[in-house]
């Protein structure tokens, strides 16, 4: 008894299939039906005109190769989808420009949730490839590099 106790999420697909398929007293319907709006066809219940079930895998599985390649067709247009949008809203800033950085160290704590995440601002001191920059802040040069995409242009309030 001890070992179905400890088992029990193991009849608990099963147990939900049998229920959802059998005929409840008050409805006079399976709950799949209920919920569906149509009877729950098994395939071992009824064989497609008269094919046996092997047959019906068979055939399944000469369907897979097109499938495959529908979906590596669909995936190869979603990344190219994907990689022009990155690249159309890629900002180029110029040697002098003000921006603010995204501090990404302030993101990942949970007590600082009302503080100012973008600090600056800093100025472009200089342009190197791949979108990254060195940034300089009241002349001082900051150590390391910045990717752009932490980057975004800073306004001045005119007065």
């Amino acid at each position: 008894m001890a070992e179905i106790i400890n088992d029990w999420d193991t009849y608990i697909q099963p147990v939900l299939f049998s229920y959802q398929t059998c005929e409840l007293r008050i409805t006079g319907q399976p709950p799949f039906t209920l919920v569906y709006g149509k009877n729950l066809v098994l395939a071992m219940d009824s064989p497609n005109k008269g094919q046996e079930l092997i047959e019906r895998l068979l055939e399944n599985t000469d369907k897979v190769p097109q499938l495959q390649k529908n979906a590596r067709r669909a995936i190869k247009k979603a990344q190219a989808k994907l990689e022009e949008t990155f690249n159309k809203k890629e900002v180029k800033f110029q040697k002098g420009d003000l921006v603010l950085y995204f501090d990404k160290a302030l993101v990942a704590q949970h007590d600082v949730k009302f503080v100012n995440k973008w600090k600056g601002p800093y100025e472009i001191s200089h342009v190197l490839d791949k979108g990254a920059y060195k940034l300089t802040i009241d002349g001082n040069l900051i150590k390391g590099t910045v990717n752009g995409n932490l980057l975004k242009k800073y306004y001045t309030r005119d007065t």
